[in-house]
């Protein structure tokens, strides 16, 4: 799915997981809201194009029902749990803004000096 992510959390309805992980890019902080342009036949370059930003996958995940409750410190997954499992377990405000990472890929052995630039097609969420 690497660069469609959000597209599938945007027609998941089949299930109701209680955890979402899913990937953001970093290189747009918040309160950028985009998204990679759907492509079907889309392929990782191993480039910083790809993906959506997280303020885009919080609207999308907060229209389905979920809260981000965090992201990890290499910038790369966004943590998001089903709205009726909060209780008080996790550190609000559930926002982009106060749970974004910027991206660190050096700390990611497989990313040792991060992602090259690159640029492609984006939409606004």
């Amino acid at each position: 799915m690497d660069g469609n992510d959000i597209h599938f959390l945007e027609v998941l309805d089949v299930v109701s997981p209680r955890v979402i992980v899913i990937e953001y890019n970093g290189k747009f902080p918040p309160p950028m809201s985009i998204a990679q342009t759907y492509n079907a036949v889309h392929r990782w370059r191993g480039t910083d194009y790809g993906g959506s930003s997280l303020a885009a996958i919080t609207k999308i995940a907060e229209r389905k029902g979920y809260a981000l409750v965090g992201c990890n410190i290499t910038g790369i997954n966004a943590f998001f749990v089903r709205n009726d499992l909060l209780k008080d377990k996790f550190c609000s405000p559930y926002t982009a803004e106060n749970h974004y990472q910027p991206p660190r890929y050096f700390l990611t052995p497989t990313f040792v000096a991060g992602h090259a630039p690159d640029w492609g097609t984006y939409m606004t969420v």
